[in-house]
């Protein structure tokens, strides 16, 4: 299945933009290996969200849904690459030559960070196993869980209904 198309509607590449946006600047904000603790990704993450409110690329609601599609993602990947000690390259499941090293590199930052403090993540545990249409979410697989659809990013983008059953509900794809 090829990539789900984005919404064309501004706001809704507001939200893509916003997502891309606030992983880079969490990644900057954790430059050192020493600043990647679960504090410190959640500081990085809290003052990306606030930036992009302070810079007028969001607004309050839509930069606390684009930070929750983040944490989500990070948890996720954070939560299999503890469990299956496998790199992220391997989880996504993707050739490298279809991800754009920017994008995993930046993510590979935060992931890791993540994966440092996994059990404090536990904590603010929100349904992270589950993703639903109209939220964003970033590169990898996605399967319907009505009918086992699969959906792939290859970048980050909204969420369509299943082009097979029309479901809403899906879960991530590990390999």
């Amino acid at each position: 299945m090829n990539q789900p198309k984005d919404k064309t509607n501004s706001g809704g590449d507001r939200l893509i933009q916003g997502y891309d946006r606030m992983l880079q600047r969490a990644e900057h904000a954790l430059g050192s290996a020493a600043a990647r603790s679960e504090a410190a990704l959640t500081h990085a993450l809290h003052a990306a969200r606030e930036k992009a409110v302070a810079l007028g690329e969001l607004t309050r609601e839509e930069a606390d849904r684009v930070h929750d599609f983040i944490t989500r993602d990070l948890y996720d990947m954070g939560r299999h690459l503890a469990e299956e000690e496998r790199d992220l390259a391997d989880w996504l499941r993707l050739s490298l030559l279809l991800v754009e090293k920017q994008l995993l590199h930046r993510i590979e930052a935060l992931v890791q960070a993540a994966k440092l403090e996994l059990k404090h993540l536990e904590k603010a545990k929100r349904r992270f196993d589950e993703w639903h249409t109209g939220e964003i979410t970033t590169i990898g697989t996605l399967r319907c869980r009505n009918c086992g659809e699969h959906l792939h990013f290859e970048r980050t983008g909204h969420i369509p209904p299943c082009p097979k059953c029309h479901a809403t509900v899906y879960e991530r794809v590990k390999s």
